[in-house]
C-alpha cells in the first residue's frame, strides 16, 4: 500500500501531464490553423501576382496605365505578403513552443 504523500504526488504528476497534453493539443490545433491561413494567404499571394502581372502587361500593351488600380493591387500584395510573414513567424514560435513541450 503507498503511502499518502506518494498517492499525492502521483495525482499531481498525471494531474501535470494531463495539462501538458491539454496545451500540446491546444499548439497543435492553433498550429494546423495558422498553417491553413498560411496557405490561404500564400495562395492570395500568388492570384494577386497573377492579377497585377495581367494589369501591368494590359497597361503596357495599350500604352496607358491604370496607376489608381496598379497602386491598390501593389498595396493588397504588400499587405498579404505582410500577413504571409506573420503567419510563418507565428508558426515557427508554436513549433518552438511544441518541441518544448514534447521534450519535458
Amino acid at each position: 500500500m503507498a503511502s499518502p504523500a506518494a498517492d499525492e504526488a502521483t495525482a499531481a504528476a498525471e494531474a501535470g501531464w494531463e495539462r501538458l497534453e491539454a496545451a500540446a493539443r491546444s499548439a497543435a490545433g492553433t498550429l494546423a490553423d495558422l498553417r491553413r491561413r498560411t496557405a490561404d494567404a500564400e495562395a492570395e499571394v500568388v492570384r494577386l501576382r497573377a492579377v497585377l502581372e495581367d494589369v501591368t502587361r494590359d497597361a503596357a500593351s495599350s500604352g496607358e496605365g491604370d496607376g489608381a488600380e496598379m497602386r491598390r493591387l501593389r498595396a493588397e500584395n504588400a499587405v498579404l505578403l505582410s500577413r504571409t510573414a506573420e503567419a510563418r513567424t507565428r508558426i515557427a514560435a508554436l513549433l518552438s513552443r511544441l518541441a518544448v513541450l514534447e521534450g519535458r
